[in-house]
């Protein structure tokens, strides 16, 4: 496949989303308002509970739910623009489409996902980054936030092993649809993992001793309890804490990603040999 006819596809996935969100706008000033209100219930949310609890000294709880809900925010993402896509476009006959015009399962994948992403970062990412900016003006929010050059570094290397873990496990999801024909039970004990016991909403501090092993194996987990430590704590990528995380959340998700690449590689297979592919 040359450069050009790949970028060539790029820009017609990206004019094909253009017009599809223009063409729904009232889907898409929902999906706006929601995000816009649900930082405002964070913000409700704040006056009721104990910044004490946090485990982050002079840190409010609305920028401590903002920075857990923006990694989950990655998390919602990736799946809607991963394994939803699949889904929605293995029941509209695309698949088909795709392999006629000889391009590859990967290729097409990688298209639509980082397209996809493009706009969600507008859609989502800047509106509740935005209401959030708003109402700590109004509300007098004195949690300092660190942002310079080393803390944007930090970010971006958990951001990068996060993708590397959750598409592994998306990778799973669509693998094991594939080969149970229906049903998806890895998206949901993945979504309510991801809720509940990665530390978006709550420290994971407060989990039962039985369960506090998960955050250990979930992506999420790792890429906000680092981006909180660098964004409340000025904690760096080379720091000693930071650099554990990085290395343990690395290892973790690399098993992960190729777990799932095998799980994904195995359903094709499968699929194929039945004739479900189409």
């Amino acid at each position: 496949m040359g450069i050009d006819l790949f970028f060539k596809r790029v820009q017609a996935s990206l004019l094909c989303q253009f017009d599809e969100l223009w063409t729904f706008k009232v889907d898409l000033g929902i999906s706006i308002l929601n995000t816009l209100l649900e930082v405002v219930m964070w913000f409700f949310l704040a006056k009721i509970v104990d910044p004490t609890t946090l485990g982050y000294e002079n840190v409010g709880y609305l920028p401590f739910v903002l920075i857990g809900s923006l990694a989950i925010f990655f998390v919602d993402s990736i799946y809607n623009n991963f394994t939803g896509r699949f889904d929605e476009d293995r029941r509209n006959g695309l698949f088909k489409l795709a392999y006629l015009s000889n391009m590859g399962v990967i290729e097409y994948f990688f298209i639509n996902f980082f397209v996809s992403m493009v706009f969600d970062i507008f859609t989502i990412f800047l509106p509740m980054f935005g209401m959030y900016a708003l109402l700590v003006t109004v509300a007098g929010d004195a949690t300092a936030i660190y942002l310079g050059g080393l803390n944007i570094i930090t970010l971006v290397i958990a951001l990068l092993i996060f993708i590397i873990g959750n598409l592994g496990f998306q990778l799973m999801t669509v693998g094991s649809v594939l080969f149970l024909k229906q049903g998806d039970p890895v998206s949901f004990f993945m979504q309510q993992f991801n809720r509940l016991f990665s530390g978006q909403l709550f420290p994971v501090t407060f989990l039962p001793k039985f369960v506090a092993f998960l955050p250990k194996i979930l992506p999420a987990a790792y890429i906000i309890l680092i981006w909180r430590d660098t964004l409340f704590l000025d904690k760096i990528f080379y720091e000693s804490s930071t650099l554990n995380l990085i290395i343990a959340g690395f290892i973790v998700n690399i098993l992960v990603f190729f777990i799932g690449i095998y799980i994904f590689y195995y359903g094709i297979r499968r699929a194929k040999i039945e004739g479900r592919w189409f």
